[in-house]
């Protein structure tokens, strides 16, 4: 092709651009493109070139475009992709890859994204930074339990347009428990079902630095966003100030927990079932917050409000 950014119709597809990825909409280009198909694939195939070389499992394609990424140095400032389909995955993750982009291309059931289904730790020597998925739709075991624990290990991890189901045989306790992980990003996603504790919590540490939560629909059977009154927004002497924006909560207790008043919440749509107080709908610290909507079994306003005194 005389020109790597351009598609020619009946000619070309998304693996002709030099940044196929880029033909997504979505992020910069690729180092490598590998393929992954749940149902297809095979993890003795190399992964790249096409589907027809497609691996079977996500922690495959994982460990080799973190290798990937690690091997030589035009990886070392580059980003990876991975494409997947093939209803849902079953494992639960260890591993995550360096600099990668992991994008779900498929359908799982009714669902209009590639499912993964699993509790998924990623942690010590095994965990990665910055990692992305795009377009996953996660659900727990039959067990239950939380979907995602994150430690201080895993940083920069973001999900785009991703849906959390609490459903399975034993509701989903949480979606994201964050034990120390920075920079995390949550933009545009979806938290669907009765999880049975708090959906996104922080615990005491450094997870909430330069958090961004911005852009969801969440709900639950408990709390929605929960800070530990130890939850640090830094761990060292520069403060980066964490974010929970433009999202709609939608729980039976406390929307937002925020333990540690250390949380910029501004423009969220709070609803709690339970909410017969301002105390028992939000706790948030109001002279950082501002913008917010609080609907509850008797209150319908805006919060802070304009006198924070009151």
């Amino acid at each position: 092709m005389s020109n790597l950014y351009v598609l020619r119709k009946g000619v070309a597809d998304l693996s002709d651009l030099k940044d196929g990825y880029l033909g997504m909409g979505q992020g910069v280009g690729a180092k490598t493109v590998y393929y992954c198909d749940g149902n297809y694939g095979s993890d003795s195939n190399s992964g790249t070139g096409s589907w027809d070389n497609a691996f079977k499992t996500l922690s495959v394609a994982l460990a080799a475009s973190n290798a990937d990424i690690a091997s030589r140095a035009e990886g070392w400032a580059a980003r990876n992709v991975i494409y997947c389909k093939g209803d849902a995955f079953d494992e639960d993750l260890v591993l995550l890859a360096q600099k990668t982009d992991v994008v779900g291309v498929g359908s799982y059931n009714a669902n209009q994204k590639a499912g993964l289904i699993g509790n998924h730790v990623p942690t010590g020597a095994t965990a990665s930074y910055g990692t992305r998925f795009f377009n996953f739709f996660f659900q727990g075991n039959a067990a239950g339990g939380d979907l995602w624990t994150l430690d201080a290990t895993v940083a920069n991890l973001e999900f785009h347009n991703c849906t959390f189901f609490a459903g399975s045989a034993t509701a989903a306790t949480g979606a994201i428990i964050n034990t120390g992980s920075d920079f995390m990003g949550v933009y545009n996603c979806d938290f669907m079902g009765r999880f049975s504790d708090a959906v996104i919590e922080f615990a005491a540490g450094d997870g909430f630095r330069g958090c961004r939560i911005v852009g969801n629909h969440i709900e639950g059977a408990n709390n929605g966003i929960e800070l530990h009154a130890s939850t640090t927004p830094s761990a060292g002497a520069t403060l980066v100030n964490g974010l929970v924006a433009d999202n709609i909560i939608d729980v039976a207790n406390i929307t937002i927990d925020d333990n540690a008043d250390i949380a910029r919440c501004v423009n969220n749509i709070l609803i709690s079932a339970d909410g017969t107080s301002l105390a028992a709908a939000i706790d948030v610290n109001v002279a950082i917050c501002a913008n917010n909507y609080l609907v509850s079994t008797t209150l319908n306003q805006l919060y802070p409000p304009n006198d924070v005194s009151t």
